[in-house]
């Protein structure tokens, strides 16, 4: 792992182990693509490395059990089948959060602690947050637990106050674009391009310059442009994106309208909020998008209500 974005997040973590000022629930936060399940990783092989070193020593046989997905100790706790239906869950449930309860309750097998991931935890439904807000406010005395957020306001404050929080940001634009400058050759006018298009992500970035999503994203880009000029009809549009995957196009246009609220705040405030009704309606569009709702009629129909607020 080389992201060196991470190391402040990182360094945190590691003082806190060092002196034993380790909390019972670590909330692990920050935009998605950011490398957070990487570190988890790594704060969780810390955790249950019977060297008690950071980093983990990567040779005990802690470390190479946690490295196969075999630790007795450590505990994974994300999407899974649903076993009435046989289709994966989209969301984290009560029996989950019970059973890493319960292993809790055991003894330790091999590592002087237990460890557990749970991720994304805002996917929890309410009874699973329940029962795991339960666990936290009478936590077991060697477990640490790792919630890892994309999206930490969805967690309800209950749980997010008893969590000590190590927080990850994106890496500066500068930063980001050296570093993907040292992995790929593309010039840097396609590189900051794929940034932009990643809302920021380096690790995004990358994907986009690999399966050609840069020039999805440029045609996005310019049929919102044309639109705007008056010089492609709203009715027009959806043939020019036809072959944009739907949830990216929505995405990526709820990401132009959030940047034009972000410039219109700090003029019209009428207009600031209509972009963000748009932004928001571009969301639930993305979510529609895989519905037999038709996508040509929601981007014709989400145009002509942008094209007139920008006149």
């Amino acid at each position: 792992m080389n992201y060196p974005w991470l190391e402040e997040t990182e360094a945190a973590f590691a003082k806190r182990l060092e002196t034993g000022r380790l909390a019972h629930a670590l909330l692990l936060e920050g935009p998605a693509r950011t490398g957070k399940h990487e570190l988890a990783a790594r704060i969780m092989a810390g955790v249950l490395c019977v060297e008690g070193v950071y980093p983990a020593c990567g040779k005990c046989r802690s470390c190479q059990l946690l490295a196969t997905g075999a630790h007795p100790d450590g505990h994974v706790v994300t999407f899974e089948e649903n076993p009435n239906t046989g289709k994966m869950r989209t969301e984290l449930v009560v029996d989950q959060v019970r059973r890493l309860t319960a292993s809790f309750a055991l003894t330790n097998t091999l590592s002087p602690r237990k460890a557990a991931l749970i991720h994304p935890v805002e996917a929890m439904n309410i009874h699973a947050a329940n029962a795991l807000l339960k666990t936290l406010e009478e936590p077991p005395g060697d477990a640490v637990i790792l919630l890892l957020s994309h999206d930490p306001a969805r967690l309800p404050a209950t749980i997010r106050s008893r969590c000590q929080r190590l927080s990850v940001r994106l890496p500066s634009k500068a930063a980001a674009q050296q570093w993907l400058a040292e992995r790929s050759d593309v010039p840097p006018e396609r590189a900051a391009l794929a940034l932009e298009a990643a809302a920021g992500s380096p690790l995004s970035a990358l994907d986009l310059l690999d399966d050609g999503g840069v020039d999805a994203y440029a045609a996005i880009h310019n049929m919102l442009d044309a639109v705007l000029r008056g010089s492609l009809a709203p009715a027009e549009a959806p043939a020019a994106v036809e072959d944009v995957d739907p949830a990216r196009l929505w995405s990526w246009i709820s990401l132009r309208a959030a940047r034009g609220t972000r410039a219109a705040i700090t003029g019209r405030r009428s207009a600031a909020a209509a972009l963000s009704d748009l932004q928001r309606q571009a969301d639930r569009n993305r979510r529609l998008a895989s519905t037999p709702v038709r996508g040509d009629l929601l981007l014709q129909d989400w145009l002509i209500q942008w094209s007139r607020l920008n006149r």
